[in-house]
């Protein structure tokens, strides 16, 4: 599934409150439903955004994200509801699982540390296993 496919199938008020979620707007929109798709895809089309969105993400958000892009299991807490919130994950509550737009996907991986790198990676501190303060 696409990102511009997932958008087709939210109700105009979800996909509002998407498009205020991302373009900050301050006054009231009148654009039809497919004209909301188009600008929500069109935001996330952006590397700027991408890179912005990355760089604001925690260690921890980070390493969520990277196992989320990676199609491994993770729990439902309020980091996967706030990306979904973004339209980047698509929460199934009912059911309780997840999914995530394959486009979404590539841009993450693109960007986010594998996980074999992040395993891998040493903590700061010096030669002699102190860390610095």
């Amino acid at each position: 599934m696409m990102l511009r496919d997932y958008l087709r199938t939210l109700p105009q008020s979800h996909l509002f409150d998407l498009y205020e979620t991302l373009y900050q707007q301050e006054t009231n929109v009148h654009l039809t439903e497919v004209e909301l798709c188009e600008e929500i895809v069109a935001y996330w089309e952006s590397p700027a955004h991408w890179d912005e969105f990355v760089a604001a993400l925690s260690p921890f958000e980070r390493r969520a994200m990277t196992r989320l892009a990676l199609h491994e299991r993770c729990r439902i807490d309020a980091f996967m509801e706030e990306a979904a919130t973004l339209g980047l994950v698509i929460l199934y509550r009912e059911h309780n699982r997840y999914e995530m737009p394959d486009d979404v996907r590539v841009q993450l991986l693109e960007r986010l540390p594998s996980l074999r790198d992040l395993l891998r990676a040493e903590p700061e501190g010096d030669a002699d296993g102190t860390t610095p303060v």
